[in-house]
């Protein structure tokens, strides 16, 4: 949900003024700086030169966002849970940051009203499609909500790994420490390839459309996704038996 009613509540995440841009982009260019240096950030693939286009990456560490933001050029608006946009002493910075918080009990209306705005200006939209922090650094399964806005939407998703963050800064840690990242971006994927996922009624196509980010998602990581984890279970326990 976004905190006001109706327009005024969709608006203020909408456009940003010029001045608060360019505020932006110093701050993006001079703490990006940091970040490099800290992490000692690799970046692997291209990222698409201009939106609108979402980045779908994993999420294991509360810096994912911070070092996403600092491997593109773009403004990323991030959909984020409304307990973290919440935080004490920390809620000023996602305001500023524009981005966009989502109820858990649902009732999403005008944050998902904003969230298509954002890409129907061409601009960047950040999604964890996990929907939450992996505690271990393991996958965990792709929520269909934020892909579904996606799909709506018509345009490509970009699935990104985020390698060492959870290593830098894992859930609990105050404060990071000086590990390397790497952060992959992967080939688009196109709404057209998205919409061939599955075979069925809708929620069906959308799982499997879900799938296939989070496979490519996992793959940019090394690691396997949850529901290829899954998958494979299910189909050792009903092979039969010779």
């Amino acid at each position: 949900m976004i905190t006001g009613t109706g327009a005024e509540a969709v608006a203020l995440w909408t456009t940003p003024p010029a001045w608060d841009d360019h505020l932006f982009t110093a701050f993006r260019l001079s703490f990006g700086s940091l970040l490099r240096l800290w992490f000692r950030m690799r970046i692997e693939g291209p990222t698409p030169p201009k939106g609108p286009y979402v980045l779908a990456a994993n999420h294991r560490s509360f810096v994912d966002p911070l070092v996403l933001g600092a491997a593109t050029n773009a403004r990323i608006v991030y959909l984020m849970t409304e307990v973290v946009w919440r935080a004490r002493g920390l809620n000023w910075f996602y305001r500023w940051n524009r981005a966009v918080p989502v109820s858990a009990r649902g009732g999403n209306r005008d944050a998902l009203r904003a969230a298509r705005i954002v890409l129907q200006q061409g601009r960047v939209l950040g999604i964890f499609p996990e929907g939450g922090l992996s505690r271990d650094g393991l996958p965990m399964l792709g929520s269909p909500g934020a892909v579904s806005l996606v799909m709506q939407e018509q345009v490509p998703i970009v699935p990104v790994g985020i390698v060492g963050a959870f290593e830098a800064m894992p859930p609990g840690a105050t404060w990071p420490r000086p590990r390397p990242i790497t952060i992959r971006f992967g080939q688009p994927i196109l709404p057209a390839e998205l919409e061939l996922q599955g075979v069925g009624d809708r929620r069906i196509r959308l799982r499997a459309a879900t799938a296939l980010i989070m496979q490519r998602i996992a793959a940019l990581t090394g690691q396997t996704s949850r529901e290829d984890e899954l998958a494979f279970a299910e189909r050792d326990r009903v092979a039969p038996i010779r």
